[in-house]
């Protein structure tokens, strides 16, 4: 019985054609983001036990913004944002911003209300104030006009209080020899204690799954020299 139960409280994905035209509301594709989530799969297996701890998210957490920059800007024709400490890509119109974020086991369950899986700070606090319209002070505007660089975009404080902000939110299961991602595109609209509480818009995506997970033993033969000149 409880297991019914449980099966019960998960929704079916939506149907292709339903994520299509609501991804296309926001200015993306379900290849591109299931592009995004297979690089960052990609990155991780490069990590090796000797590597320093953590190695693995850094470095899929890396090629995920990466992808999802690279994507959106050559056949969308948006832009590198940095807001705050928030790696995105902003829309050319300035009003809608992607980035990526790591859920719990409730991510792209319809019915289940999805945390992301590590406390983020004031950042996300902001667009997610954003984001339910309310408007923060002008110190904390000025926190996030920030210049992304040659190629990217600098927010005045108007764009930043209209700006919506979506976020790649993902959750990877290892099911045997192979990967499941579970994901979703959502707005964060209530954040409590460094976490989203509550979601404004949510696009629950078909799963992405990939196989042959290599075992990752050591950091390869030999050793690594670094000259060093010292002066």
């Amino acid at each position: 019985m409880e297991v019914s139960l449980a099966v019960s409280l998960v929704a079916p994905f939506p149907e292709p054609d339903d994520v299509r035209a609501q991804l296309e509301g926001v200015g993306t594709r379900l290849e591109f983001l299931h592009r995004v989530l297979r690089a960052g799969e990609a990155a991780r297996r490069t990590a090796v036990p000797n590597d320093p701890t953590g190695t693995a998210g850094r470095r899929a957490y890396e090629a995920q913004v990466r992808a999802l920059r690279e994507l959106h800007i050559e056949h969308e024709g948006w832009a590198r944002l940095v807001h705050g400490r928030l790696e995105l890509v902003c829309r050319a119109d300035r009003s809608v911003a992607m980035g990526v974020m790591v859920g719990n086991a409730a991510t792209g369950q319809a019915r289940l209300v999805p945390r992301n899986a590590r406390r983020r700070g004031v950042a996300t606090e902001q667009v997610t104030r954003a984001n339910a319209g309310e408007r923060a002070s002008h110190v904390q505007t000025a926190l996030f006009v920030a210049d992304a660089g040659p190629e990217g975009v600098a927010l005045s404080e108007e764009e930043t209080f209209a700006l919506k902000t979506w976020f790649l939110v993902s959750f990877r299961t290892k099911v045997g020899d192979a990967v499941r991602i579970d994901c979703e595109l959502s707005q964060p609209q209530r954040f409590e204690d460094g976490f989203v509480v509550e979601w404004g818009r949510r696009i629950p995506l078909p799963p992405l799954r990939m196989d042959g997970i290599e075992p990752l033993n050591d950091d390869g033969p030999g050793e690594i020299d670094i000259a060093v000149d010292f002066r």
